[in-house]
Formats: structure tokens, sequence, C-alpha cells
């Protein structure tokens, strides 16, 4: 019989619960009144057997609460001569002298539901939990021993699925018996234990961040499972993200570093939408944030803390109350205390306050700038940063990412305000139009964006007070090309024209856009410094009719980069005429589409096509089926093109109005 309970716990434990009731109705109608007390033996040395084999086989169970369980059952099973529709009277009307026989029940439905097996259904278990809770705070105070909570908690926390919350008393009764018993939280309470303690606010704000602690203190040896169920739980319950990162930023412990590494894949999944829209829990997390930057305490945490705040800002109203300054305020002080070796730290305050500056309301933007400008030691660490090549590494890449976006949103902002600068920051230009031009296959993607952005930037501003742009690439004495097209240089302008086009040509839409966009300040910097130049280096370039031609074949002639980029054309030739081919084929797939199934994009973009064109003198059979199809597109919505998108890359945040042209900017 031993050796039968003991491949049947271990080969089949569903089975073997079953087992569990067959022999406990088989005592209570064989056995009771003392009679056969040598089958009675039998049955409970088999049941005390099968029940170690099915605790042994699970990871819920410490070595304590194996000890404990088998003094109970061996003390009370010899006595348990009844049949399991009797147990829910025995859980609540039963003296304290045999509180032994309770708990002998307590792990037989535990282990019973554990596996599979409901012996009571679910209606009857709930409420004989809670009034056993009761009846053992009334009769005596004591605390539960902890095996025996640990079972309880997990009767009602999968009984309780489907039925009424808990008032207010039940759940007073249930924090104060998890406040009795501190070595409760030293274990890993099954997901089922953790999803009911945060559907309360009672018990997770006392009971969260242990419970999790106990949980992620066995670290990666648990696996991919593991965290699965984890990252299950802060999808499920809000209150659950709050306190994994309070357990992320406490000391430098196994279940702070198990905390850090479960966060970062929760941000790689999650929708920032869905934590924004929880306010209460923004402003928690806020407040947590603030917290730990008043404290200046440097752990793993702080970096994951930060890059869920930048998800939050992200996503957020775009309105910044006073908290929100003050966080942009301890950010940008945190930055004073850090080296550039720092790096993951580095990143993830880079990224956050590129997010304030993305998100921040307009009539706040000088007060941000003047901030962040004002922090000479910011600066210094942007051009650190800058100054190094990326390496392999996608940390590195991250990083000069970060970089290259801050500084481009800082420069636009100090331009527009004229904003006092305290240090200037030297990039060298050439350095970054040289990997756009021939690194562009060993460097990554978002870096080849990035890079993109802030040499529009350096175009659009012309000359900026915060950024010294290094220009030893170019001759000295200056040409009168290199002059006119400073920094640049004429050089410069051509290889970056060949850049653009090549990444045009890529099938990443974020690349194409990145590039239209830089194609677009560059044209104008070309004209405002060498009018001819535009002409001779994009306009009438072969390369770029061929360029024109490809976009316009690819995924038929109605993509918005083709559209976007021959209004282009037509605007700094001034005439229709040389790109009149082009502009017939877009109004005959036009009229063969219609325009009904076409994205909004697509629409605003196509408009803005045909008024540049009709503005250009066209010939008059074009215009009147340019006009046909205006009329069709006279009653769209405003466009969105201008609102501030964000879009996660990895641990980088990305403004997608910073990376795209809208119709109003061609």
């Amino acid at each position: 019989m031993t050796s039968f309970s003991k491949k049947l716990g271990k080969t089949r434990p569903r089975a073997a619960s079953g087992f569990i009731r067959l022999t406990v109705d088989s005592k209570a109608q064989l056995c009771s009144g003392n009679r056969n007390a040598s089958l009675n033996q039998t049955c409970c040395d088999f049941l005390l057997k099968l029940c170690m084999c099915l605790i042994s086989n699970t990871d819920t169970w410490t070595h304590d609460d194996l000890q404990d369980v088998k003094r109970v059952l061996q003390e009370s099973l010899p006595s348990l001569c009844c049949r399991v529709s009797d147990w829910p009277s025995l859980l609540t009307d039963i003296p304290q002298s045999l509180r032994n026989a309770q708990y002998c029940l307590i792990h037989l439905l535990h282990l019973s539901l554990q596996h599979g097996d409901r012996f009571l259904c679910d209606s009857a278990v709930f409420p004989c939990m809670l009034r056993f809770i009761m009846c053992v705070q009334d009769q005596c105070g004591d605390a539960l021993p902890a095996s025996v909570l640990s079972s309880v908690l997990y009767l009602l926390s999968v009984t309780h699925h489907g039925g009424p919350r808990l008032d207010t008393v039940s759940v007073n009764v249930v924090s104060k018996a998890l406040s009795s018993c501190p070595p409760l939280f030293s274990r890993a309470l099954p997901l089922p234990v953790l999803s009911f303690i945060f559907l309360y606010p009672e018990l997770s704000e006392r009971f969260g961040a242990a419970a999790l602690t106990g949980r992620l203190f066995r670290g990666t040896e648990a696996g991919q499972e593991e965290e699965r169920e984890l990252l299950e739980l802060l999808h499920t319950h809000p209150a659950a993200l709050l306190n994994m990162l309070v357990v992320a930023c406490e000391a430098e412990t196994a279940a702070s570093h198990s905390a850090v590494g479960v966060l970062r894949c929760f941000l790689s999944s999650v929708d920032g939408v869905s934590i924004s829209r929880t306010s209460d829990l923004s402003d928690q997390i806020r407040l947590a944030l603030m917290n730990v930057l008043q404290r200046q305490t440097h752990t793993d945490g702080l970096s994951v803390l930060l890059d869920v705040l930048s998800v939050i800002q992200s996503h957020s109203s775009g309105q910044m109350n006073h908290t929100d300054f003050k966080l942009l305020y301890h950010v940008s002080n945190l930055v004073g205390k850090m080296d550039s070796s720092d790096s993951e730290l580095l990143l993830s305050v880079f990224n956050c306050l590129y997010c304030f500056l993305c998100v921040c309301p307009s009539h706040a933007t000088d007060r941000a700038a003047s901030l962040l400008l004002g922090n000479v030691r910011l600066l210094e660490l942007l051009e650190e940063v800058l100054s190094s090549s990326p390496s392999s590494s996608s940390s590195s890449s991250s990083l000069h990412c970060s970089s290259l976006l801050l500084l481009s949103s800082l420069m636009l902002l100090q331009h527009k305000h004229s904003a006092q600068v305290q240090k200037s920051v030297t990039v060298d230009l050439h350095q970054i139009l040289r990997r756009l031009a021939f690194s562009k296959r060993h460097t990554d993607a978002l870096l080849l964006v990035c890079s993109v952005r802030f040499v529009q930037v350096c175009l659009d501003v012309d000359e900026s007070a915060l950024v010294c742009v290094c220009d030893t690439a170019l001759q000295r004495p200056l040409q009168t090309e290199d002059g006119a097209l400073h920094p640049l240089g004429h050089s410069g302008a051509a290889s970056l024209v060949t850049a653009l086009s090549a990444l045009m040509l890529q099938k990443q839409d974020l690349q194409v856009s990145a590039a239209l966009n830089c194609l677009t300040s560059l044209m104008g910097f070309l004209r405002r410094r060498s009018p001819e130049s535009v002409q001779h280096m994009v306009v009438h370039q072969p390369w770029t009719r061929f360029l024109l031609f490809s976009l316009l074949s690819c995924d038929g002639s109605l993509r918005p980069a083709a559209l976007q980029l021959l209004t282009l054309l037509v605007r700094f030739s001034g005439s229709v005429s040389r790109w009149k081919t082009e502009v017939q084929s877009v109004c005959e797939e036009v009229e063969r589409r219609g325009v009904t199934d076409l994205t909004d994009h697509s629409k605003h973009t196509l408009r803005t096509m045909l008024t540049q064109c009709c503005a250009a003198s066209p010939p008059d059979d074009l215009r009147m089926r340019m006009d046909a199809l205006l009329e069709s597109l006279k009653h769209l919505p405003p466009s969105d093109a201008s609102s501030r998108h964000m879009l996660r890359v990895g641990r980088v945040s990305v403004c997608l109005s910073d990376l795209t042209v809208g119709p109003q900017d061609l």
C-alpha cells in the first residue's frame, strides 16, 4: 500500500486526489465507532503517504510546512471518520480542543483542489473558510500556523472566483489573520493567492509588497513559468505594479533584482495607455518615484522606475501639474550626480527627460527647457556620450539614440524661446553623416533614425547657441561652396542626399518617414543658403526621379511617402511640368481606386499634394482632374499629424511627430 501511494502521488497526482476522497468516505463507512481498527490504520497510512507525495511534488510548500502537515495528519486522521459532505459543519462547529481536526480537513481540501479535484462546491468552501477564520479569532485570537493560513488563503482565492466581493468586515478579518502571521510572506505564495490580495486595496496596501517579496526571492530559478505568472499578475491588477516597484526600489536583494527583471519584461509588452488611464495608479507611481529621488538611493530599481514613469508620461493627456515639474526637477538634479559610466541609469534618465519635453504643453516648454539648459552636468554628459562611438551592444546604441533625441528637443526649444545656455555641446556632425552614408548596414535601425532626426534639427535651427557643430572635416580655408553650406559643406550635403535617398528605399516606415522629414529640411536649408544647390543636388538629379518611381511602384502609387516626396519636388521646382507624368499617374490611381478605402493619412497627404500641384500652374486638363479629386476630399476631418503620439522601441521612447512629415509641413 505504501509503495502504491508513493507511485500514485508522483505519477498520477489528479487521480491521487480522487483516492483521498475514496479513502475518507470508506473510513467513514467502515471504521466509524472504533470499528475495523486495522483497516482504519491502513487507510490512515495510505492517506499520509499519498498527501506527503503530493506536497513534495509542488513548490508552494516549504520544508516546515511538510513537517507541520505531517504532524497534523498523523494526529487527526485516525479519528477522522466522517463523510466529505459533513466537513462544512465540522469546520465551523467544533471546539477549540479539536482544532487539529479542522487543520486536517483544510489541508485535505487544499491538496485536492490544488490537483483539480473539488470535494465540495465553491459556494460551500468559501463561506466555511471565512467562518473558520472568524471562529479562531473569536475563540482564542491566536495566529494560525503559516501552513494552515496558506491553505486557507488558497481555498479562499480559488473558490472566490466569480463570486461577490467581500464586505469590509470580511476583509478586515482576512487582514487581521495575515498581520498575525508574518512567516507566511517568507514563502512563494501561488498566483491565485496573490491575485486575491491585490483584488482588495486594503490588503494590497498592507501586504502586497511583502507577498511579492516572498515570491520574488525564488529569483531566476523558477524559470519562464514563474515570470509568465508574475507578468499576468501585473497586467491583471494595476496595484501589483506599484508594489512591484516598491520591491524593486528596496535595498539590493535577490528579490529586488528579480523585480527589476520582471518589470523589464513587463515594459516590453505593456500598453502604456492601460497604465495611464488608471489615474490613481499613475499618481501613486509619481509619488513613489518622488520619494526614491528625495532619498537619493541609486539602485537598479530606480532605473526601471524611471522607465515606468516614461511609459506613463508618454501616454499622458499632455497636462503637466506641479508634481510633474517637481519630478522633472528631481530627475534633472539626479543627472548632476551621475557619471557617463552609469549607462543603464543614464539611458533611463535621458529617456525620461525626453518624454517630459515631448508631452509638455506648449505654454510650459520654456520653463522645462530653461531648467534643463541650466544643468551644466546634463549638457556635459550629452557631449561625453555623443563624442564616443556606439558599441555593438544594444544598451550603448539605445543610450546614443536617447541622447540624440533629447539634444534635438533641447535645440528646438532653445531656438524657439531664445533660452539662455550655460554650456554649449560640441558634436561632430560629420561623424554622424559618415554613419548615415557608409555604416548603415552595421548600425542599429533606431540609431539611424535618431541620427537623421538630429541632422534634420541642425538644418532647421541653422545656427544654435546650444550645439557647436564640429567642422574639422571641412578643408581650410573654406571653399566658397563649403562656406555657403556650412556646416555641411558641399560634399556633406551631397552625401546626405544620397544617404537619405537610400533610407527612403527601406521597408521600415519609421526610417522612410524620418528620411523624408530630413530631406524636407535639407531642401529648405539649401534654398536658404544656395538656391541653385537645391536644384542640381535634388530636383534635377536623375536619381531623384528613380527614387520617386520606386516609391510610386511600391505597394501602389498612393503610399504617403511617395505623395509627400512628389509634393516636395513640385514645390521646389515651382512647376508641375517636370513631374507631369508622375502626377497623372497618381490621379489615375485615385480615380481607379476611389478615396473611400484610403487611410486618413493618405487622404490628407493626397489633398496636400493636389493643392500644391494646382498652385503650380498645371495644364488645364490636369487641373480639372485634380479639382474633381479635391472636391471629393474637402470634408476630411482635421489631421492629427501634429499630436504627440509616442512609440516605445526597446527602452527608447520616440515621439512620432518628431520623425514624420505632416501634410501641414509640406
